[in-house]
């Protein structure tokens, strides 16, 4: 049986996301999808003070980025906003157990010379798949030839990536069922589950109540990689078919 799940590459992500390729045969980056201005694609949040969560952001070229895919977004071509980013990881996370072992990997990839968005994102996901030891087949639905794509509906081009795969079951973030039901995805021929991550508290250096919904990277940095993916294996304790996941709405 062939699991496959697909997600649009967000910026350092939250451990929802890494579920998905945990569990997954096969994983595919929606990379020519289209790009959300003010969404996850750019941003997500980790510590900036004790007790207090913002967000750390790519800065894209927003002029240039109207209806694009996200492919075709371009990084805002000053490497201030790098020197910015990691200054800033390292001044709230330095005093963190694991910080020193696991800061210099995403250091390596934020340094490097990526104008693409989409390309910077991907990096970092496999990145901290490495370090987690997460195994998984990638794809890129702009593998998917431009002779075949369809220019219909996103989930009508979900189809066809699973067709494409020879998915089995397709294992779905929670949000996106809103859109499926709407465009009517066919869930009897395409069998399908829904996420339900469930975030496990675990130490903050930063906060005594625990703050949920974070970057992956705050529990990387604060409990390693091996008790991180542990979090990411009980995450979701029960996926849901359709018609439970019908069921929340």
């Amino acid at each position: 049986m062939t699991k496959v799940a697909m997600m649009q590459p967000c910026f350092l992500p939250w451990q929802g996301l890494f579920e998905l390729i945990y569990k997954s045969d096969t994983f595919i980056f929606l990379d020519d999808f289209q790009f959300v201005v003010q969404s996850h694609h750019t941003r997500n949040k980790l510590f900036v003070n004790k007790n207090q969560v913002d967000y750390y952001n790519v800065p894209i070229q927003k002029s240039k980025c109207f209806k694009l895919n996200f492919n075709e977004v371009l990084i805002v071509d000053n490497p201030q906003w790098k020197k910015k980013l990691l200054r800033t990881l390292e001044y709230n996370y330095r005093n963190t157990h694991f910080f020193s072992e696991i800061f210099p990997k995403i250091k390596n990839i934020i340094s490097e010379e990526y104008k693409i968005l989409s390309e910077l994102n991907i990096a970092l996901i496999k990145e901290i798949c490495s370090i987690l030891k997460i195994e998984s087949e990638f794809y890129y639905s702009s593998d998917f030839t431009d002779e075949t794509k369809s220019d219909s509906s996103r989930t009508k081009r979900v189809t066809e990536l699973l067709d494409w795969i020879g998915a089995n079951e397709y294992l779905s973030a929670f949000g996106s069922f809103d859109y499926m039901k709407e465009d009517m995805f066919d869930y009897k021929k395409y069998p399908v589950v829904f996420q339900n991550y469930i975030p496990k508290s675990y130490l903050q250096i930063h906060s005594k109540e625990f703050i949920p919904y974070l970057s992956i990277l705050d529990a990387l940095f604060n409990i390693g990689a091996k008790e991180t993916l542990e979090l990411i294996k009980n995450g979701t304790e029960k996926w849901l078919d359709w018609r439970e996941r019908e069921r929340y709405e």
